[in-house]
């Protein structure tokens, strides 16, 4: 069988033409499009909003445990001495300052002296109980031969009587004057302020010379030798995520250089009270729960020249010191 070709128009050829033009033009605007929509999703994916490294976070202040010891002068005096200057450190039992003890002193000579009194009082009353002893005993024998009075007999041991009475009288009164020995001694004492812990003068109120009154009894402020902790304030949104003993990070506000510190929760308070710390107004009208931390010991795994970078990089902190704290799961 013979087949015969027949050419194709002008306008077929045109048509096929352009048909294959629209399928590539389709093809590409469908590649087009996929790539548009991988890269949309790319991008969506790195536009998220990135997982919180932390579980909490709160403004924390640096405060020692127990709280900063104001030493105060437990009378009116004026300062005679002055034995510590701001920085120092003390020991506990350490003399601080002397208050002027001139009339402790004459009090304390006068207390002694009518102790001494009250003794030799005692004394003498003892002295005359042994004669009076024998000679009640004298009597009751001769009133018994008959060679005395009974009536006599009964007189001497009377005066017997009288004798040990006056002598526990004497006794008693140099009990009394022993106390006010000991409470002049005791005004003396208070006269002298001494260091109730050891630690380090923070601030001196007061100079040689300088009066201590009922307004003002302060004579100085001592950081004790005691481990410092951070109260952190966590806003009430925030405290259902802290837990005991949960890992936290410390940083300074306002440096970025420093390493972070560890610390842990001690503490968790139970009650509301209002945000004391930072300058946020809006912070200072929302409620937040105390928590305490406590700073943890560099780790002993940790090489001494790390351990000297960590101290290089993160300076001691300092009570009052205002820090940014984060809570980790």
């Amino acid at each position: 069988m013979n087949l015969t070709f027949m050419p194709l128009s002008t306008d077929q050829r045109t048509l096929r033409y352009q048909k294959k033009i629209f399928s590539a033009a389709l093809f590409a605007a469908c590649s087009i499009s996929l790539s548009a929509c991988d890269n949309n999703h790319n991008s969506t994916q790195k536009n998220a909003a990135p997982k919180a490294e932390y579980a909490a976070i709160a403004r924390g202040k640096v405060e020692i445990e127990g709280g900063l010891l104001e030493v105060s002068a437990p009378e009116n005096g004026i300062f005679s001495q002055i034995n510590v200057k701001l920085g120092d450190h003390i020991q506990q039992g350490q003399i601080l300052a002397q208050l002027d003890p001139q009339a402790a002193a004459l009090d304390l000579a006068e207390a002694k002296a009518a102790a001494a009194q009250a003794k030799a009082q005692l004394n003498m009353q003892t002295l005359r109980l042994p004669a009076a002893e024998r000679l009640a005993s004298r009597w009751q024998k001769a009133a018994a031969l008959g060679a005395a009075q009974q009536q006599q007999a009964d007189d001497a041991t009377q005066a017997v009587a009288q004798i040990q009475a006056e002598n526990a009288v004497a006794s008693a009164q140099v009990q009394v004057e022993q106390q006010k020995v000991a409470a002049a001694e005791y005004a003396l004492e208070k006269r002298t302020i001494r260091a109730p812990q050891a630690g380090e003068i923070v601030k001196v109120w007061v100079q040689q010379g300088s009066t201590a009154t009922a307004d003002q009894h302060i004579a100085f402020t001592i950081l004790p030798e005691r481990p410092l902790i951070v109260r952190a304030e966590v806003n009430e949104s925030f405290i259902s995520h802290i837990k005991m003993g949960m890992k936290a990070s410390l940083s300074v506000e306002g440096s970025a250089s420093q390493l972070p510190i560890a610390a842990h929760v001690i503490q968790i308070n139970k009650v509301y009270e209002t945000a004391s710390l930072g300058n946020d107004p809006t912070l200072q009208n929302g409620r937040v729960v105390a928590c305490i931390l406590a700073l943890d010991p560099p780790s002993k795994s940790s090489s001494t020249t790390a351990q000297k970078q960590q101290q290089t990089e993160t300076p001691p902190l300092l009570v009052g010191q205002n820090l940014l704290v984060k809570f980790y799961d």
